[in-house]
């Protein structure tokens, strides 16, 4: 028993010399950095820097009182709120368009909705159209009318994008769809046009039935894909160049932007499609 008690006393007093021989280590390297740091020289100026680029960095920036401000504005934090301000812009032209939607009482046949291009007016075609044709119903005048004084409120550029179902088409008018969708296109265009909505900030498309809404298995199917979309679309100014999109004329030479390219394209097309009808009209 006395040597068990004499060899647990052993290691206890073992631990012990441990602990203090590190406890010892510990305080020479802690008074050792103390002395190098004695012994530095600090430049408050580069320290604020580096605190200033670290919150840039992390894109996240509190206005306060204090010792470290950043000295810059972070291109995330930029990014964002110009991001933000261009979706505000687009909800406040979606609500005033859906009041708009709602006040004419045609909320079943026209929607209205922000995507990645900006606000899109889905429009149902038999509204605008009679059936396999694009010449404009009457009654689709009090509508394109508020959509016209609506453009004219806003900065936007309004791409008008014609659709049609899978049903083929094949008369002399209209050979396919291609012709259809886009004559349909034109249509409203010359429309808003005539409502003094400035020609360089329309343009038109046409879709045919590449781009269902629905799987085109039903009637009701068909219907929602025979549309016209209005699409305002979010402008955004060129990333090395403060000028705002627009505010200066091309020079010669210069790429058309897409909806004066469309646009141009259409009217050509439009010269074409009357000029097809002039001889079947001189014959009725």
């Amino acid at each position: 028993m006395d040597d068990l008690d004499l060899d647990d006393e052993a290691q206890a007093g073992d631990g012990a010399a441990w602990m203090a021989t590190f406890a010892d280590m510990m305080t020479l390297l802690l008074c050792f950095f103390i002395l190098l740091l004695s012994f530095a020289t600090m430049d408050v100026q580069k320290f604020r820097d580096a605190m200033g680029s670290i919150q840039e960095a992390l894109g996240v920036q509190f206005e306060h009182d204090g010792a470290f401000e950043a000295i810059a504005s972070s291109p995330l934090q930029q990014d964002t709120e110009e991001g933000n301000g261009a979706i505000g812009e687009d909800r406040a032209l979606l609500d005033e368009l859906t009041a708009a939607i709602a006040e004419e009482g045609l909320d079943d046949q026209i929607g209205a909705e922000i995507d990645g291009r900006g606000v899109v007016v889905r429009i149902d075609g038999q509204v605008l159209y009679p059936l396999g044709n694009a010449e404009l119903k009457p009654e689709a005048n009090p509508i394109l009318t508020r959509i016209a004084a609506l453009v004219r409120g806003t900065s936007h550029r309004v791409m008008i994008e014609g659709h049609t179902d899978d049903i083929p088409i094949r008369t002399a008018r209209y050979p396919s769809n291609w012709e259809l969708s886009t004559a349909r296109a034109i249509a409203a265009m010359r429309f808003m046009v005539n409502e003094n909505v400035p020609a360089e900030r329309v343009g038109v498309a046409g879709y045919a039935d590449l781009r269902p809404l629905e799987p085109n298995e039903s009637e009701a199917q068909r219907a929602a894909n025979r549309r016209v979309e209005f699409v305002f679309i979010r402008e955004t100014p060129p990333e090395d160049s403060p000028q705002v999109a627009g505010a200066e004329s091309p020079e010669a030479g210069d790429e058309p932007q897409d909806g004066e390219g469309a646009t141009a394209d259409s009217r050509a097309l439009a010269e074409e499609i009357e000029a097809e009808q002039a001889p079947a009209n001189a014959g009725l």
